[in-house]
């Protein structure tokens, strides 16, 4: 948790960037994020999975199997970090038993501080919430089919103080909300014993 706290204050003052894809797993099958955690339960543990249809043949999953339903695992990426962005995340919901979860995590300014938008192929919704001291507010919420056991997109646009998302190209909400403006860590979110595997994210500047 300090490797993570230390990123997270490097990525918060970091300049403008270009556009970056960012492995989540190494083709060498190493994790390319910092692990963090909210919340109770076990430790996260993130590894790289084989994968043919991942970027460079590997995916990132969170594999502690813990149900634990107040769970949520998190990694950072080491290279995007910003207030303002254009992101896009592919994953593919695989197994679990509380929940069967994907989400984008982003403006973390540690790990109870940040925004996420979850897609969940267990309700079939996706939601944005705003984690403030570890408890989490919901912000919006649309019912969509997310599918079990297929890579898809999801897609997050920040603006200063307005929130836009879509799944597989499909507009889902846009919302505004000014309790976090600041720029923060980019990455991948779970939930208790969410087995999901996570490809690449690509994070550019916002339109």
């Amino acid at each position: 948790m300090r490797c993570l706290l230390l990123l997270l204050s490097i990525l918060t003052a970091s300049p403008a960037f270009a556009q970056l894809m960012v492995p989540l797993a190494m083709p060498d099958g190493k994790v390319g994020c910092f692990p963090g955690q909210t919340g109770i339960g076990r430790p996260s543990l993130w590894t790289s999975v084989p994968d043919r249809e991942a970027h460079g043949g590997w995916a990132l999953a969170e594999m502690a199997g813990d149900a634990t339903d107040l769970r949520f695992p998190l990694c950072v990426s080491p290279e995007a970090g910003s207030r303002d962005f254009d992101a896009t995340l592919r994953f593919k919901p695989v197994s679990g038993t509380r929940e069967k979860a994907a989400g984008l995590i982003f403006r973390a300014q540690n790990g109870s501080d940040y925004y996420v938008v979850k897609a969940s192929a267990l309700d079939g919704t996706v939601r944005l919430y705003r984690m403030m001291g570890g408890r989490r507010i919901q912000l919006a919420s649309k019912e969509i089919e997310v599918k079990l056991g297929q890579w898809q997109t999801l897609r997050v646009v920040a603006i200063a103080d307005r929130i836009e998302a879509w799944l597989d190209d499909k507009p889902l909400f846009a919302v505004s909300d000014r309790s976090l403006v600041h720029p923060g860590a980019i990455g991948v979110w779970s939930q208790a014993d969410s087995l999901t595997y996570y490809g690449l994210l690509l994070v550019k500047p916002a339109p």
